[in-house]
C-alpha cells in the first residue's frame, strides 16, 4: 500500500512537470509549478489515509497489538511517504532531467520561443 501511494503521489508531480519541461518551460520552473498544483491532491491523500488507518492505531481488544503494530507502521510509513513525495521527488527530477536532457532543455525551449512567435504572427495577420 505505501509503495503504491507513494508512487502515485511521485507520478503526479513528475508526469505534469515532464509535460510542462517537454514544451521548453525551464526545469526548475516547471517542477515548481507541478509541485504547486499538486501539493493539495497528495495532501488530501494521504491525510485521508492516514486518518483511516488510526483505529487501527488506537485498537483494543482480541489481537489488540498486532493491529496497534500494523497501524503505527502503516502511519509512520505513509507520513515519510508523503514528506519524500513533496520534498524529495521533485528536487531529483529536477537533478535527474538535468543530467539525461543535457543541450535538449536549451533546444526545446528555442523551439517553444519558435512557435509562439509563429502563434503571435498568425493572431496579428501577418502570416495567413
Amino acid at each position: 500500500m505505501l509503495i503504491g501511494l507513494l508512487a502515485k503521489n511521485a507520478i503526479l508531480i513528475v508526469e505534469f512537470a515532464k509535460e510542462r519541461v517537454d514544451k521548453g518551460v525551464e526545469v526548475v520552473h516547471a517542477t515548481l509549478q507541478a509541485v504547486e498544483l499538486r501539493l493539495r491532491p497528495i495532501i488530501m491523500t494521504s491525510f485521508a489515509f492516514i486518518l483511516g488507518v488510526l483505529p487501527l492505531v488506537f485498537a483494543s481488544g482480541a489481537a489488540a497489538e498486532s493491529r496497534k503494530t500494523i497501524g503505527w507502521t502503516v502511519f509512520g510509513g505513509m507520513l515519510a511517504a508523503t514528506t519524500l513525495a513533496i520534498f524529495v521527488v521533485p528536487v531529483l527530477f529536477v537533478l535527474f532531467t538535468k543530467i539525461a536532457y543535457g543541450g535538449k532543455l536549451k533546444r526545446l525551449k528555442e523551439e517553444h520561443k519558435t512557435e509562439e512567435t509563429v502563434d503571435q504572427s498568425i493572431a496579428e495577420g501577418r502570416i495567413s
